[in-house]
């Protein structure tokens, strides 16, 4: 009876990273995930049969490739190595499967890559870069690729060893969502503590003085009025307008320039009220 061995494992779920090798619109990830199933292939069945149980991987799919997706692979490797033991399990299941898997993986993959990895270790690491730490680019990179193996290695396995059933059971009782509901608020939190201590607009050079019978009075609006009610509404505002303007679908080119805009316009206005 052929059986996976370890060493298959690893060699299918490494080339799961080279999904998008071939990349096309007719089938997306469908040659690169060819590719990444030769040696499953190759170990579970005779030569002969080889380019028969291939042609089930060239159709076409797309999920999240690194993070959560590989959790299809490993159940796919398991499905196969049962179909090649005799079990009830056809290609049509097995294409069955993966094609209704890609879907829901590929959104929770994305949300804990992009939405969540991806912006905390960024701004943790930007705000090293930023204080003169040259540990930050590196540790960004090393830190990333650690965190994307290990969690995708392990979801490969999991979908290897608990089967479709598992992760269909994690599905239908939300148990993956509210996790990643959990994470998500924890990754603004962080966000917002960044943006806060990262983005910085001053407006103290706004200030009147009003003379009267007993002296004069001074009034700032940052000192005065914005730090002292609404502390931070001003790098808040600005963090909004971007995220406004991002969900609007304007070109990162444009919100630049946008900034750069409001950025001359204040020291323009600072050069005018004699603070220079």
């Amino acid at each position: 009876m052929p059986k996976l061995e370890k060493k298959d494992l690893v060699k299918n779920w490494l080339l799961g990273y080279s999904s998008e090798t071939c990349y096309n619109y007719e089938r997306l990830q469908g040659l690169g995930n060819t590719n990444a199933f030769m040696p499953i292939i190759r170990a579970l069945y005779p030569e002969e049969k080889q380019a028969e149980e291939l042609k089930k991987y060239l159709i076409f799919f797309n999920t999240e490739p690194s993070w959560m997706g590989t959790v299809v692979h490993g159940i796919t490797a398991a499905m196969e190595e049962q179909r090649a033991n005799g079990e009830n399990v056809s290609a049509d299941d097995i294409i069955s499967v993966r094609s209704a898997l890609m879907g829901p993986l590929a959104g929770i993959g994305d949300v804990v890559s992009q939405s969540i990895c991806y912006p905390i270790l960024a701004g943790v690491c930007i705000s090293l870069a930023l204080s003169g730490n040259f540990a930050g680019p590196i540790l960004f990179e090393v830190v990333y690729k650690v965190l994307m193996l290990t969690l995708g290695y392990n979801m490969y396995m999991l979908g290897y060893n608990k089967g479709k059933e598992a992760i269909l059971d994690m599905l239908s009782t939300g148990l993956l969502n509210k996790i990643l509901d959990a994470v998500s608020i924890v990754g603004l939190m962080v966000i917002g503590a960044i943006a806060c201590g990262n983005v910085n607009i001053d407006l103290s050079f706004l200030e009147w003085e009003f003379p009267n019978a007993l002296g004069s009075v001074v009034f700032n609006v940052q000192h005065d009025v914005l730090d002292t009610l609404l502390p931070g509404i001003l790098e808040l505002a600005a963090v909004l307008g971007v995220w406004g303007l991002l969900r609007k679908k304007a070109k990162p080119t444009t919100i630049i320039l946008i900034i750069f805009v409001v950025a001359f316009a204040l020291v323009g206005l600072k050069a005018l009220t004699g603070a220079y």
